[in-house]
């Protein structure tokens, strides 16, 4: 065959064709990706970092998770009472929940402290909710710390039994007490025996006040409430019957009710502890109006413009929320139609004119469009749990210890066995920690059960050296839970979770997770909730998963879509029967990066892109021992694929990367940021 040479105007009528095509397909790889990228920044691209954004020691952009976990570190609280002396005594089988509920009032009116509780059992036959600052419940702790494995090894020695019941005739009201009276703000609770439980409704008089029907993720529930204004004006005053029907699967009924005496006059102050767990710290919550954003909040962002900074100064906390509109959801193929997704809680640092300044920089966008506010909140602050050994003896939708606006809180030292919802947890919590503690099974891990250990609703929070068993999804992350950490942690017969409500810049380090097909969890190694599952919807940008070993009967890391700019680095994935990493639907731009991957079944590739949409990503210096030797397939096209390595199956050690632990080299070198 004879070349001849190319004309000048050849030559540049090849480089017009090549522009074209060239430009076709970038354009294309950008039209792929539902909004404009953000998170999968190159250290040069000085004008793209924000504040959000931290360089790392290999190159890498990342989240910044500097300011996590209790600030300052969890102090040595000086303890100022013992619950004896409010005629508590253990090992007698009595209830004392009265006695720790009033041993942790007293010392939040003295200012704050801690409660020392003796070694033994302590029973408590009803729920404890603490409302005040600075109040810590501690037992003994057991000083031989040492693990060997098994679940609850050396608990503290101080031991709290739950053992709150439903009573025989399957029907109770928690509140109110019976004989009592009820006005329009008195909360009336019914309780029932969750088991085939479908429906419950009260009754006062002949007039139906309330209806709970089960739903689809009703899972272990059992109790309902209404407000007494649902009676009051609409019934005379004056003594009537309370009375509740529960009815079954089976076709069964069972009643129960009490006297009260309805009053319209009547302004009920009674506290009513919390049934969200055994011990509830319970904060305000949100007051006052939202305020509505007069500019969009962007990600990096430490100022905010309101349309009006009415009742806000200098130290509030706020929450900042990014409502899920039809637009927003139609833009993230969101099917799921409740939750709440875009979220952040801050402190206001300064107020000037229509603007706050906030103390940390917006981790995601929020826009005007959607309507984007902020709103004050009062949380409880600088409480915690230490040295505590909990059982729940009863099959009831309770968790053992819950941070509800919880600020500065912490659990250090704590055994929970059987936990009938999450052993430990945060909700509507900021730089709350969770640190040396085992969490042992659940009582309920079927359809919509929760036994979850991780962060829900939850910013700035670490969770560090727990050891969990036989729960259904551990670790886990839900519903706007963001700049979170789990870390140098032990996850036993579950899978790991980005279960739910657009979950971003997470971080997942040194774990070990073990998932199994039973308990309730899915059977990869990891899992992130599709935007057509209509019960969790997708998740966000820029979780992270780094120097992690993961085992697992199905994939090692599922990714149901619109998740942008992942990072996952460092990883050792050993998968029986399924990809390395599959992803799906607008999954884009992640870095996958000198990760292990075992795979068994001879048939699966290291990384399957499965959507023409999944761009952008970066699959390097990977070692793939098994599976069918395919680094990459599907309809999605990455970035780059360069470096990687495959080899026959078998056995092989945990990457070591260069720098073990990103959270303690930013703990380390960014501090001061």
């Amino acid at each position: 065959m004879l070349l001849r040479k190319v004309t000048k105007t050849e030559f540049f009528v090849l480089l017009v064709i090549i522009g074209i095509f060239t430009s076709i397909s970038l354009a294309g790889e950008t039209a792929a990706r539902p909004w404009k990228a953000q998170y999968k920044i190159k250290p040069g691209e000085k004008a793209r970092l924000t504040a959000a954004d931290v360089i790392g020691p290999d190159g890498i952009v990342y989240p910044n998770w500097t300011k996590c976990g209790v600030q300052g570190g969890i102090p040595e609280t000086k303890a100022i009472v013992s619950i004896k002396d409010f005629g508590a005594k253990a090992n007698d089988d009595i209830d004392d929940s009265q006695a720790l509920a009033k041993a942790c009032e007293a010392a939040g009116k003295a200012g704050g402290g801690a409660v020392l509780l003796d070694e033994g059992a302590y029973y408590l036959d009803r729920p404890v909710t603490v409302r005040r600052d600075n109040v810590v419940i501690r037992g003994v702790p057991n000083p031989d710390k040492s693990r060997n494995g098994k679940p609850g090894s050396n608990p503290a020695k101080t031991r709290l039994i739950f053992r709150y019941s439903i009573p025989a005739n399957g029907v109770a009201f928690y509140n109110p007490p019976a004989g009592s009276r009820v006005g329009k703000n008195t909360r009336i609770e019914m309780h029932s025996e969750p088991a085939g439980l479908m429906k419950m409704t009260m009754i006062l008089g002949d007039t139906v006040i309330g209806r709970w029907n089960r739903s689809r993720h009703s899972g272990n529930s059992f109790g309902f409430s209404v407000y007494g204004r649902e009676a009051v004006g609409k019934l005379p005053n004056g003594r009537n019957v309370l009375k509740g029907i529960a009815e079954y699967k089976d076709g069964s009924k069972r009643t129960g009710q009490i006297p009260v005496v309805l009053d319209s006059s009547f302004v009920d102050e009674r506290a009513v502890a919390s049934m969200r767990a055994a011990i509830t710290f319970a904060g305000r919550g949100t007051t006052g109006g939202s305020l509505a954003l007069a500019e969009d909040g962007k990600r990096g962002d430490k100022k905010l413009r309101l349309k009006s900074t009415k009742g806000l100064a200098p130290g509030d906390c706020i929450l900042i929320d990014g409502p899920a509109t039809a637009r927003w959801k139609k833009l993230t193929k969101n099917a799921c139609q409740w939750g709440m997704y875009r979220r952040y809680e801050v402190i206001i640092t300064a107020v000037e004119g229509s603007a706050v300044s906030i103390n940390q920089p917006l981790r995601i966008e929020f826009p005007i469009i959607d309507g984007s506010y902020v709103q004050k909140v009062l949380p409880i602050k600088r409480c915690g749990v230490e040295s505590l050994y909990i059982e729940q003896t009863e099959n009831l939708w309770i968790s053992g210890v819950v941070f509800y606006h919880g600020w500065n809180c912490w659990a250090k030292d704590v055994t929970v066995k059987k936990c009938g919802r999450f052993p430990v947890y945060g909700s509507m919590a900021k730089w709350c920690e969770i640190r040396d503690c085992t969490f042992d099974d659940a009582w309920f891990k079927g359809g919509g059960g929760t036994a979850y250990t991780g962060w829900d609703h939850c910013w700035d929070c670490l969770m560090e050296n727990v050891e969990t068993f036989k729960m259904r999804h551990a670790p886990l992350f839900q519903w706007a839970a963001s700049g979170c950490v789990i870390r140098k942690s032990i996850f036993h017969e579950s899978d790991g979770q980005w279960h739910s409500g657009w979950t971003n810049e997470n971080l997942i380090e040194q774990c070990l997770i073990e998932s199994v097909r039973g308990h309730g969890g899915y059977g990869y190694g990891m899992w992130a909730s599709p935007p057509e599952d209509t019960a969790h919807g997708p998740n966000g940008p820029r979780n992270v998963v780094y120097n992690c070993d993961v085992a697992s009967p199905r994939a090692g890391l599922w990714m149901g879509g619109m998740n942008e700019g992942w990072l996952i680095l460092h990883n050792r994935f050993s998968v029986d029967n399924g990809q390395g990493l599959f992803a799906k639907t607008a999954s884009f731009d992640h870095i996958i990066k000198d990760n292990v991957f075992i795979l068994k079944d001879g048939k699966s590739p290291m990384v399957s892109l499965a959507a023409p949409d999944c761009v952008g990503t970066e699959v390097v210096g990977n070692k793939l021992f098994g599976g069918n030797g395919r680094f990459v397939s599907g309809a999605g096209k990455p970035a780059v694929v360069k470096d990687n390595k495959a080899y026959p199956l078998g056995d092989a050690p945990r990457p070591k990367p260069t720098v073990p632990s990103i959270y303690e080299w930013q703990q380390r070198n960014l501090k001061s940021r």
